[in-house]
């Protein structure tokens, strides 16, 4: 994907660009400067935990728009997008990335797509990717929202946004992505903006507790350990996926970690979730812990809306840098989040109920959007700086709180 993104997309870029900028400038009906969006698109293809950090910046582009907002995503991140609720399903663009030929065929699906709901103005959220900035031209939209490198090399990605906005790696991403939504109450400009302070980004949306969802996993867990009647639930999410395994802390960290959460309270059962392809990582963290209170849970979450009842039935959720750091925002459950290849300034989870844990080392982060998250090092000497005790530490202040017990 990073070499089609090299090789196709830089010269896409240019072309669309000035094409691009070609037809505003020949256009009878130039758009009037400061004119209210009639319906906004926004592009996130690729990033599940981003959408999630996007959500105050989405709603409140239903309140400045006239109609209800569209999104675009690729078809196998969907579910993270429909967690929030804020989207009709009927405004939702699945675009087919298995295949350069799918892909092809689902970009020309998506300019009709465009045209039939009348988009008129677009807000891309990612950062720096070409397909996400090609599929902002190819919407035809008048009005185009983005990060700009502002003078930096590199990441070509064509020079035909309206309303270019300077990516600021000083803030959190919540506040980037809600700058993109004051840049469009600005006149258009060749210039970065906006020039005002980022406004408030909390996280206001929340999922309701779904009873059915709930004993769903209370059937699974029966079935797989003799509960106590009190029992405590800590989910570990342990496992980051094949993608990007530079961001797992060690096993045997977390094979330590879980034998002294079980003896600290003997009400303490742990889950390990995860996805299919990070079973043979479960199964040797489970042998190694050796107890019945550790149990596998993989597989028994059938979709993303049941990995959030399971964090409305836990205490606490320690994870690594991945999606459910970002999903568990969405329900009352304390996540301890591990960071090292990114950095929690960015993309950590917020609030009193967050405790993002990072070493700060000196080549750290190295995976960023200025090097699409291509990272060589094979030794992630940032996540193993991360203690056992640290992280039992921040996980008993959460779970030790009485303000935070939902």
């Amino acid at each position: 994907m990073r070499r089609i993104d090299a090789l196709v997309g830089r010269p896409l870029c240019f072309l669309l660009g000035a094409w691009a900028r070609m037809a505003d400038a020949l256009s009878s009906s130039p758009a009037p400067p400061e004119r209210r969006p009639q319906r906004i698109l926004f592009v996130e293809l690729s990033e599940m935990g981003s959408t999630i950090i996007a959500a105050p910046a989405i709603q409140r582009a239903h309140a400045c728009s006239d109609q209800a907002p569209c999104f675009v995503i690729f078809e196998k991140n969907a579910g993270s997008l429909r967690l929030l609720g804020l989207f009709e399903e009927e405004n939702i663009f699945c675009l087919p990335d298995t295949s350069l030929v799918g892909m092809a065929f689902g970009v020309l699906r998506f300019r009709r797509w465009c045209r039939k709901r009348g988009i008129d103005t677009v807000v891309d959220l990612e950062l720096f990717a070409r397909i996400s900035s090609i599929l902002t031209v190819v919407s035809g939209a008048r009005t185009r929202v983005g990060f700009d490198n502002y003078r930096a090399e590199g990441l070509y990605r064509g020079k035909h946004l309206t309303h270019p906005v300077n990516y600021n790696v000083y803030q959190h991403m919540s506040a980037n992505f809600m700058a993109l939504l004051d840049a469009l109450e600005l006149p258009a400009s060749g210039e970065p903006g906006p020039r005002c302070a980022p406004k408030p980004t909390d996280q206001v949306v929340s999922t309701p507790i779904k009873l059915d969802r709930q004993r769903h996993l209370q059937s699974e867990l029966a079935a797989r350990c003799d509960l106590p009647t009190d029992a405590q639930l800590i989910t570990i999410n342990p496992e980051a996926g094949t993608l990007l395994p530079i961001r797992n802390w060690p096993q045997s960290n977390y094979v330590e970690l879980i034998q002294q959460l079980l003896a600290r309270d003997p009400r303490n059962v742990v889950l390990l979730m995860g996805v299919p392809d990070g079973q043979p990582t479960i199964d040797r963290i489970k042998e190694g812990v050796n107890d019945p209170r550790c149990v596998d849970f993989v597989g028994c979450t059938r979709d993303l809306d049941d990995v959030l009842q399971l964090c409305h039935l836990s205490q606490v959720l320690i994870t690594n840098d991945s999606g459910p750091a970002h999903f568990a925002t969405l329900t009352p459950v304390p996540v301890v989040t591990l960071f090292g290849p990114e950095t929690p300034t960015l993309y950590g989870p917020r609030g009193k109920r967050a405790k993002n844990l990072f070493a700060g080392i000196a080549c750290s982060p190295c995976l960023t959007a200025f090097n699409h998250r291509n990272s060589s090092c094979t030794d992630n000497v940032c996540l193993q700086e991360i203690k056992v005790q640290q992280v039992l530490e921040a996980a008993g202040s959460l779970m030790d709180d009485p303000s935070l017990r939902a």
